[in-house]
């Protein structure tokens, strides 16, 4: 069985070393993609076989599996260790998968539903999204106890971490509940607020829209008035890469407007949607709205991540955050208008067919 390896900086692995590089994006000039070996991930620009693609890199990891044992050894031949790049749920079931078969395969739907948590924001089932919370927790000291150096030795200590844990958990669904019991109650009391608000189910645009009841707070534990449901509650049923949350109120409307990761990794179940322009809508919305004090501004984040949003508010919302909290100012603009306008950016983003109302040479467009 190959090692496992954390490596996030070039330089890391001994020059000329195979691998199979596991999830991640590894640029063209990464050591582990000049020396050969295997990619196994859904991260775009990545090299993947096309015999084994999948939405996730913890699917791609099983597919490999399902391989002949001949084949498995064939592809994965002089290579000396599993390597990821960056720490996450996808990363680390995929791992699991690779290095501890044994472990994983008795609980391969479970682990695709853990891994859909982490990269999708999707809950396609609450005990899949309390794995995947308790992995994501075990990186911060404050709700694990357990402090991970910022340095290799760190890293790959929580790596081994990570997995050790994850298969305690696909075992025992009672284990640790530190990691993960606060958060399973948020999504409870987030998705009774969705459950509350006005929707409309925009699937042909991709796109859901929750507009809380006026003045309706947030009823998940310290979350403040704001009405701030979360990720996994408004991205659960997998059904829309897009949502806008509003919340109006006596004051104006809270919005927060998300692009989910199925428009950035590489999805092979179904066609991504092409983004909005969310420089050109949050300038949109800012002439609309006008001049503001105490720091509240129409917000971006960089359009070319994974996940990135819109909303109103002050600068210090994370990427990817679950919630906005305080990142939340409401605005002047009805939320009407604000739908409006996101629902226009939404429709020039659109890439339509091409035209073809004219008949080629002998065609009969209308024969059925």
């Amino acid at each position: 069985m190959l090692p496992v390896r954390l490596v996030t900086a070039p330089g890391q692995l001994p020059a000329g070393a195979r691998v199979v590089a596991v999830d991640g994006s590894w640029p063209a000039s990464a050591e582990p993609r000049r020396a050969g070996g295997l990619h196994l991930a859904h991260w775009p620009g990545n090299d993947t076989p096309a015999d084994l693609k999948r939405d996730l890199s913890t699917e791609i990891a099983f597919a490999f599996l399902d391989l002949d044992e001949s084949e498995r050894e064939a592809r994965t031949r002089g290579c000396e260790a599993l390597v990821l790049n960056h720490y996450d749920t996808d990363g680390v079931c995929a791992m699991l998968a690779l290095s501890r078969p044994d472990v994983a395969l008795p609980h391969r739907d479970l682990l695709v539903e853990v891994a859909a948590s982490g990269d999708l924001f999707e809950v396609r089932s609450e005990r899949a999204f309390a794995i995947d919370a308790a992995l994501r927790n075990l990186a911060d000291p404050a709700r694990s106890g357990r402090t991970f150096a910022r340095d290799p030795e760190g890293r790959q200590a929580l790596l081994e971490a990570a997995l050790d844990l994850l298969a305690l958990l696909l075992e025992d669904d009672a284990a640790a509940p530190e990691l993960w019991q606060d958060d399973v109650q948020a999504l409870q009391a987030d998705r009774a607020d969705l459950d509350a608000a006005l929707h409309d189910d925009l699937v042909y645009m991709d796109l859901g829209v929750w507009a809380g009841p006026t003045d309706r707070a947030s009823s998940r534990d310290g979350a403040g008035i704001a009405f701030d449901p979360g990720r996994h509650a408004f991205f659960a049923s997998g059904r829309h890469d897009r949502a806008l949350i509003l919340g109006p109120g006596a004051t104006g409307t809270t919005a927060r407007f998300v692009l989910g990761t199925r428009s950035f990794f590489d999805i092979v179940s179904r066609t991504p949607s092409a983004r909005p322009d969310l420089p050109a809508l949050a300038e949109r919305l800012a002439s609309m709205e006008g001049p503001r004090g105490g720091g509240a501004a129409w917000r971006f984040q960089d359009p070319a991540g994974a996940s990135p949003e819109l909303w109103f508010g002050t600068d210090d919302l994370p990427l990817y955050a679950e919630h906005a909290g305080a990142a939340l100012v409401p605005s002047r603009i009805d939320a009407n208008e604000i739908k409006r306008v996101v629902l226009d950016a939404v429709r020039d983003a659109w890439v339509l067919p091409d035209d073809d109302d004219e008949a080629d040479d002998g065609e009969d467009i209308f024969a059925v």
